[in-house]
């Protein structure tokens, strides 16, 4: 399947994420925050990642621009549980706009997980398809 990137600083999180995505036949490397995952994303050739954005040494947002920057077509997936409820700042609305296909709120199922990254997959594929038409 595809070669997707997990980044999120919570270890527990990432590796039950990591598995979910496994099961589904894709490979997949984790890091645990938003430098170490772009040294990942720079070494590697993913074709989608999932990026938590909140995160310690750097957020999520500044990952996905610094992404979407560096490969205009790779699949972003968004994860969130926000900034708690006295935030007026939606990051997940942000993601989207800084370029994420999908964005999850957490808690996030398993199965919607893997339907998250297929659905980014798919529309990455469509957005690349018309960029070069």
């Amino acid at each position: 399947m595809a070669k997707v990137l997990v980044i999120d600083d919570d270890k527990v999180f990432v590796n039950i994420m990591a598995h979910t995505l496994r099961k589904h036949g894709h490979d997949v490397d984790v890091e645990l925050d938003g430098q170490a995952g772009e040294a990942a994303f720079d070494a590697g050739s993913y074709d989608c990642v999932v990026c938590d954005l909140v995160m310690p040494n750097q957020e999520g947002l500044e990952t996905i621009r610094y992404m979407r920057r560096e490969r205009p077509t790779v699949a972003i997936v968004a994860v969130s549980g926000g900034l708690g409820p006295m935030a007026k700042f939606d990051v997940l609305k942000a993601a989207k706009q800084f370029g994420a296909h999908v964005c999850l709120k957490k808690p996030i199922e398993v199965t919607q997980l893997a339907q998250a990254v297929d659905k980014a997959l798919s529309l990455a594929a469509e957005s690349e398809q018309q960029a070069s038409a």
